[in-house]
């Protein structure tokens, strides 16, 4: 069988091929930015450096924000001949920090009071009346904690609206839920349970507890509630693989669901699991009983055609 990992090839996608090669005849590293789908009155397709995809039996689809629209657009014109653990949907939703907040809100899973507002007119008005400060504010789209600040009075929180207008989006204003010791949680959870999970600690002065923002790794026990929420919120914007962050507090909520979270050598030195190997063994046992069914169902065919006859 054969995998194609679609990235922008960093440390955790190759880890993934690394590991993957125990279990798959040929797996390769393709490039996102490669691809181009391709409509006509014939139907779709999926091109890579301007040649027809090679078929692969299975898809692992990684990569950032910028890119929601191709993974959405090739997951959409080959899921139906190829194992992908989302769904098309589920890059819109991902990609979008209030659209997964929606999502999870529609599934009953616990998330901090948000507000999203389209212009900077009406966030200075909602400062003004509806919220408790602190409060955090960002764009929908940020990563690595970037576009991500903290506002302790209406005067801080308008000046951060001005200066977030650059990014032309509109803005999340998000109550500021505090946490134990300026925590919170990422839960890996590979198809129906979490194979890992640590605890992310802010640097000292920092509120956002990304690595990229300085903050600290550490391994963590999940409580049963923390284990249901996430994979609750995997199965919520239909991710088989995906990490979700959780606020550590005494009643845990989700404030993100993170489509490709690290799973290089770094994070496994701190779980103990090797997440990457879990990752690719899990791929390729969704593929082969994928195989298995259409195989079953193809002989059920050929079954049927006989006793016609």
């Amino acid at each position: 069988m054969k995998l194609g990992i679609v990235s922008l090839g960093g440390k955790s996608s190759k880890a993934v091929a690394k590991a993957a090669k125990k279990y798959f005849d040929q797996v390769d590293l393709l490039d996102i930015r490669q691809f181009e789908v391709n409509l006509a009155n014939s139907g779709p397709s999926v091109l890579y450096n301007q040649k027809s995809l090679p078929k692969y039996d299975c898809l692992y689809i990684r990569g950032s924000t910028k890119y929601s629209l191709i993974q959405y657009a090739i997951t959409s014109v080959l899921q139906q001949s190829t194992y992908i653990p989302f769904q098309p949907r589920t890059f819109l939703l991902g990609h979008d920090k209030f659209l997964t907040l929606l999502e999870l809100q529609k599934n009953k899973i616990s998330i901090p009071k948000t507000y999203y507002v389209a212009t900077k007119e009406i966030a200075k008005k909602t400062l003004d009346k509806a919220v408790r400060y602190p409060v955090i504010i960002k764009v929908p789209d940020g990563t690595h904690g970037k576009g991500v600040l903290i506002a302790d009075s209406t005067k801080s929180a308008k000046t951060i609206v001005d200066m977030l207008e650059v990014f032309k989006k509109p803005y999340i204003i998000q109550e500021f839920v505090k946490t134990r010791k300026t925590t919170d949680i990422r839960a890996i959870v590979v198809g129906d349970k979490v194979i890992a999970a640590y605890q992310r600690k802010a640097a000292k002065g920092e509120i956002r507890a990304n690595t990229h923002s300085g903050g600290t790794r550490k391994p963590h026990m999940l409580t049963p509630e923390q284990e249901k929420l996430a994979i609750k919120s995997a199965r919520a914007i239909k991710a088989d693989i995906c990490g979700v962050d959780i606020l550590n507090t005494r009643r845990p909520s989700v404030i993100e669901v993170n489509l490709s979270p690290s799973v290089h050598a770094g994070i496994n030195e701190v779980t103990g699991v090797k997440i990457s190997r879990e990752i690719a063994k899990y791929l390729y046992q969704q593929t082969a009983q994928v195989y298995k069914v259409e195989s079953q169902g193809a002989f059920k065919n050929v079954l049927d055609w006989i006793l016609k006859k």
